[in-house]
């Protein structure tokens, strides 16, 4: 699990405080690893299948009109979609991996946490820093891609589109520095970060890497909600311009949109919401630990972490929505043929109008041609704008 607790546990134990010594013999259980070990392999082929199995081609968008100028064509925002849920699925991958090796190695080398002796204990102290660093990386780059994700389904819903590489450039590098920033702060100068005898000292140094993670965390909980409940609205307002009335398609559709939305903040939510729990517990009961409390905790947030990539193959698929606008235009189309025929047919109030037509009387074929486009042109009036929702994955 990505959570500042363990990385503190990473630090020499040379002051044996009884909270400390008495969480990490509980986290160091063989019940706890078997438990890290079963979810991140779960998240691991998840992300496996996101990646390399699931295929998806881009959605068929012929006779969709081409988008107007210095906004992203509906293709370009399909693939800018999913290769965002593409890299979503290689940060998880990454990050499951690191917890399986890491709980691998602890189950079958009992002293890789640092031991609670005055013996030298400088590799078990590099490698766990550097495992919970690695995992600690890759699941905040998971929590920038929702929040990306999220931005693109706006953005793209507006007619506008933010280029892959800077999603790269924000995601990588700011996960990047946040991470060092909180580790170095903790770590710097001795690895020591529990001979604390002081409030004030754990506040300048464990308290920025508890800011460093759950920043981020509460960013993308409090952001995704407000990003994707404007994108339904817009969802709602072009299924309105396009079809110019709201049928029960238009509403299944609305539901499927907004179905989809709340789920990806569901799985957000349940997968990270235990360890912004448990980062309040420790920080207002420190002097009074609920241990087992505390133990619960810490084994729901084994299971959710890793499941984060299992659970994304869930709610990050295309949607099957396409097929009902194309059965909406066809059933627009026959209503036109249908009007056109009566308005064209026998009329005893345009005689001329049909020998005109059908016939030419009077009339060169090109105007016949003429007066046949306008008519079509005034019953089957071309929507204000597309929606492309529907090619989101």
């Amino acid at each position: 699990m990505a959570d500042p607790t363990i990385q503190t546990f990473c630090c020499h134990n040379r002051i044996r405080s009884p909270p400390a010594v008495k969480l990490m013999s509980e986290f160091n259980t063989d019940g706890y690893i078997t438990v890290c070990i079963v979810s991140s392999f779960f998240g691991i082929a998840g992300a496996i299948y996101q990646i390399w199995i699931r295929d998806e081609d881009a959605p068929n968008l012929h006779g969709i009109r081409r988008s107007r100028p210095g906004s992203r064509s509906p293709v370009t925002s399909y693939s800018t979609g999913r290769s965002i849920i593409v890299w979503l699925a290689v940060a998880d991958l990454c990050a499951s991996l690191g917890v399986f090796l890491r709980s691998a190695l602890w189950k079958y080398i009992q002293n890789v946490i640092p031991p609670d002796s005055d013996q030298d204990d400088t590799t078990n102290v590099i490698f766990c820093a550097v495992s919970s660093a690695w995992i600690q990386y890759f699941y905040m780059c998971t929590w920038m891609w929702t929040l990306c994700y999220a931005i693109n389904v706006r953005r793209q819903l507006g007619g506008y589109g933010v280029a892959l590489r800077t999603y790269h450039t924000y995601v990588w590098s700011l996960s990047a520095v946040l991470t060092a920033l909180g580790l170095t702060v903790l770590y710097i100068p001795d690895a020591d970060c529990h001979n604390i005898h002081d409030i004030s000292t754990a506040y300048l140094r464990i308290l920025p890497n508890y800011i460093t993670t759950y920043g981020p965390m509460i960013a993308v909980m409090v952001a995704n909600p407000v990003l994707y409940f404007t994108a339904s609205r817009e969802v709602d307002r072009q299924l309105v311009a396009r079809f110019s009335q709201m049928t029960s398609n238009e509403r299944e559709l609305m539901t499927k949109f907004k179905m989809k939305f709340s789920l990806i903040n569901f799985v957000f939510y349940i997968c990270w919401l235990p360890n912004l729990i448990n980062g309040i517990i420790l920080w207002t009961m420190w002097f009074c630990l609920p241990f087992k409390t505390i133990v619960t905790v810490w084994y729901v947030m084994a299971i959710t972490n890793p499941l984060q990539a299992f659970l994304n193959t869930l709610v990050y698929q295309r949607w099957n929505c396409s097929w009902r606008i194309r059965r909406r235009q066809r059933e627009e189309e026959a209503d036109v043929r249908h009007r056109n025929r009566h308005s064209l047919g026998a009329s005893e109030t345009s005689p001329l109008l049909q020998s005109q037509v059908f016939r030419g009387g009077g009339g060169s074929p090109s105007t016949s041609s003429v007066l046949l486009q306008d008519s079509a042109a005034d019953l089957f009036p071309k929507p204000t704008r597309s929606i492309n929702s529907c090619t989101f994955v």
